[in-house]
């Protein structure tokens, strides 16, 4: 029976312990699982958010790439109007016989006026000006007839024959805009998606078929529109409905353009909001997202799978997922660990109490064992309480260091830091000093930072003895910062009371020590946050310390002066482009912009207007070197400032304005002339246009040009380094290298196409020209 007792109660006994180990493993793991749970919730929560984000962001994505179009496409209509507007194309057609004759050069006199496609818009392809009276295709680099320009440049793929492309320039109406994306055969046989802007003649005399398109590969859509994920799908209508862009990634092969499309347009059509909604395509889900432009009336469609919309959504709930079982878990775990932390001392006090009860008998010595187990618990919170109260020099000094490199984005949460270090702060004015040692850093050697280090460390020493509240910290090895405060009431008194303080320290120290410091203030501030100003203009202080080297502080002063408005440093650059560029109107425009506002509007002083004037006349002669003036042209500009150097001001600038408009007029007359290098350009461009004409030769191209053969034959060589002849022979001979590769005509078509009398004479020249003959030239 005695047996059976103590098992009983040793059974107790151990349930006892652990129904107190329980209670405190459920308590623990409670106060670690709420937190989880309301961060799970507010996880779930974001979940959606993030769904949304998602869905909005690639809205944006679609939105900022219907801007760069439409910027593209304004940028398109531009040159094509001003193509459509220029002199040159509306003059060139009325001719009807553009490479007859003299007419060949005003191809020439055309290929200068028009515009250089790559210094205007890099996203363009090419443009091409059709002009339906002559025939003829040109742009800045070309000048084909329509049937050249087919068979050996350009033309849609869809037109199989050029009788039907030639029927389509004829007889189909010109539509104005974007045409839908065609496929090209550009020279080569690898075709070219391009897409293309039309935009009619203006119509003058002759009313025809006239038109200006602008060419872009599909390639620059593709850039400028977002980024396509896997099986997704973007398009591009015009307001008429037509499929101006279609480019997919990926989608399902069944699916075709045409059934994505009414696809989508039946969800629009169905729905108040077709701004977001999803369509489904071979049994996929896709998101549309649809942006209108007010601007261009086209309408932008992006397709994406649902599962790629919500593929972020997924891996966060997956990776809560992953979370919360790894928090559950390790909260298990950690709350058994505390558990077994906390029921311990529990039961060893149950066990103090029981052999005290034991030993004296009574409720009293209960009572003085509990007495002598609670001592031992405050004596064990008085040490952690030193401990925390040891680290708080440390959190005293990272606080005023982000005081002063301004990490503090709100004045509340320095505050917050400054109740929890105790620094008074409410109601006070508050300034920087920073004790500066007296030597140069960067010479001292080794044993002299040793010397530094301790000075620092007895000036420390000093600031915790005469103000042990004060925040204060060591700064760059030769420095130390600190802050100082008084309450708004006596704020006039601050600068008294601080050099008081500082006189007391420096009276503390050694004074071969208190000697080597100088001491800067900056200004005061009302905020924890405005701190760093008065650092910054403590430390200004260092460079500009003249007149108070002898203070025992030396305070910042504000020496902010106000200087005039003057012009900035480019405006030399602009007048030396307009002066370059011979561009008189541009030209005035800028020195009006000069006179009026910086003489009319701001009233410049006389010594900044002097120095205006030298500099314009600076800027005057350097372009005077760079255009190539000769020494007595030279001469006559400087000895016109020369003879006006006593006059008024108002006189000198007159002068000098005038020279630059007699400049910049000099620089544009000798533009519009003539010279060698110019009649050069023209013959080669005469040979370029009509190398197919038997009769061509140095004698017919002279009389032509009104030049004599000898003059024609000796500029020739001059300027392009090769004789006339021999210049011809090259032109005919890459002709005929492009009727080889890309046509299926004859060696003898190809040397009647190529202006040689015969078929022999073509294949002497050509063998002579290319080390090869024309037929094996064609099988290689």
């Amino acid at each position: 029976m005695k047996q059976n007792g103590k098992r009983i109660y040793k059974l107790f006994r151990k349930s006892k312990a652990h129904t107190i180990l329980y209670q405190f493993m459920v308590t623990y793991f409670i106060v670690l699982f709420i937190p989880l749970l309301i961060c799970s919730v507010y996880y779930i929560r974001m979940i959606s958010v993030i769904g949304s984000d998602d869905i909005q962001a690639r809205k944006t994505e679609l939105k900022h790439a219907a801007v760069l179009v439409d910027t593209m496409l304004d940028e398109v209509s531009y040159l094509g109007d001003s193509l459509a507007s220029n002199t040159g194309v509306n003059t060139f057609k009325r001719i009807s016989a553009a490479f007859d004759g003299s007419n060949s050069y005003k191809v020439y006199e055309l290929h200068a006026m028009l515009p250089d496609l790559y210094a205007i818009n890099q996203s363009v392809f090419d443009y091409f000006i059709f002009f339906d009276k002559s025939e003829t295709v040109i742009n800045k680099q070309i000048a084909y007839t329509y049937k050249d320009f087919y068979d050996l440049y350009l033309h849609e793929k869809k037109y199989e024959s050029y009788d039907d492309w030639y029927h389509h320039m004829k007889e189909d109406k010109v539509i104005y805009g974007l045409s839908p994306m065609e496929s090209y055969q550009y020279k080569t046989k690898t075709p070219l998606n391009m897409i293309a802007y039309t935009r009619p003649m203006i119509y003058g005399d002759y009313n025809g078929k006239s038109r200006i398109q602008i060419m872009f590969k599909d390639t620059v859509l593709e850039t400028l529109m977002p980024a396509r994920a896997d099986n997704s799908i973007q398009f591009i209508k015009d307001f008429h409905g037509r499929l101006l862009y279609y480019k997919a990634q990926g989608e399902p092969q069944k699916t075709t353009q045409g059934e994505v499309t009414r696809a989508v347009d039946s969800v629009i059509i169905q729905i108040e909001n077709p701004e977001n909604q999803t369509v489904l395509l071979d049994r996929e889900k896709y998101l549309v997202i649809r942006y209108a432009s007010d601007k261009s009336g086209l309408e932008y469609y992006m397709l994406q799978p649902m599962m790629a919309v919500n593929s972020r959504s997924i891996y966060s709930i997956f990776m809560l997922a992953v979370f919360v079982f790894a928090a559950v878990t390790v909260g298990i775990i950690l709350s058994y660990y505390m558990s077994r932390k906390s029921a311990t001392p529990i039961n060893d006090i149950m066990k103090e109490v029981s052999q005290s009860t034991k030993r004296f008998h009574g409720h009293q010595a209960v009572f003085l064992s509990l007495k002598e187990t609670f001592k031992h618990l405050v004596n064990t919170n008085t040490d952690m309480v030193r401990v925390i109260e040891s680290q708080k020099p440390f959190l005293r000094n990272a606080f005023l260091n982000r005081l002063l490199y301004g990490n503090f984005t709100t004045e509340e949460d320095a505050c917050i830091i400054a109740d929890n270090i105790g620094l008074i702060h409410r109601d006070r004015v508050f300034g920087i000093l920073v004790f500066r040692f007296n030597a140069d850093i960067d010479k001292i050697v080794e044993d002299d930072l040793k010397l530094i280090n301790s000075c620092i460390l007895s000036m420390i020493e000093v600031l915790k003895e005469i103000l042990p509240d004060s925040l204060y910290t060591n700064l760059d090895g030769d420095q130390v910062v600190l802050l100082m405060s008084i309450e708004k009431k006596r704020r006039e008194y601050f600068k008294e009371e601080t050099e008081r303080n500082i006189r007391k320290i420096k009276e503390t120290m050694p004074l071969d020590v208190s000697e080597q410091f100088f001491v800067y203030g900056g200004n005061e501030v009302e905020s924890l946050t405005e701190l760093k100003d008065s650092y910054n203009n403590a430390v200004y202080m260092f460079q500009n310390e003249k007149g108070q080297i002898d203070n025992t502080v030396i305070w910042y002063i504000n020496n902010f002066v106000n200087i005039p408005s003057y012009p900035p440093q480019d405006f030399s650059l602009k007048l030396m482009h307009y002066v370059m560029a011979g561009d008189s109107e541009g030209l005035h425009d800028a020195l009006e912009e000069i006179i009026k506002k910086y003489f009319i509007e701001n009233s410049l002083p006389v010594y900044l207007q002097h120095m205006l004037l030298n500099e314009l006349q600076t800027a005057l002669f350097r372009i005077i070197r760079r255009i190539g003036t000769d020494e007595s042209e030279y001469s006559t500009y400087y000895n016109k400032l020369e003879e006006n150097s006593n006059a008024t001001l108002l006189n000198q600038f007159t002068l000098t304005l005038n020279l630059y408009r007699a400049v910049c007029k000099g620089v544009g007359d000798k533009k519009k002339l003539k010279d060698t290098s110019v009649i050069t350009a023209s013959i080669a461009s005469y040979i370029d246009i009509n190398y197919g004409d038997k009769n061509l030769s140095l004698t017919s191209v002279a009389d032509i040009f009104g030049i004599s053969e000898p003059y024609l034959s000796s500029i020739f060589k001059q300027y392009l380094g090769i004789n006339f002849s021999t210049y011809m022979e090259g032109v005919r001979i890459e002709k005929a290298k492009e009727f080889l590769e890309k046509t299926n005509l004859s060696i003898g078509e190809i040397s009647d196409h190529v202006g040689y009398g015969s078929a022999n004479s073509f294949c002497r020249a050509f063998k002579r020209v290319m080390g090869s003959s024309a037929s094996e030239y064609r099988k290689k």
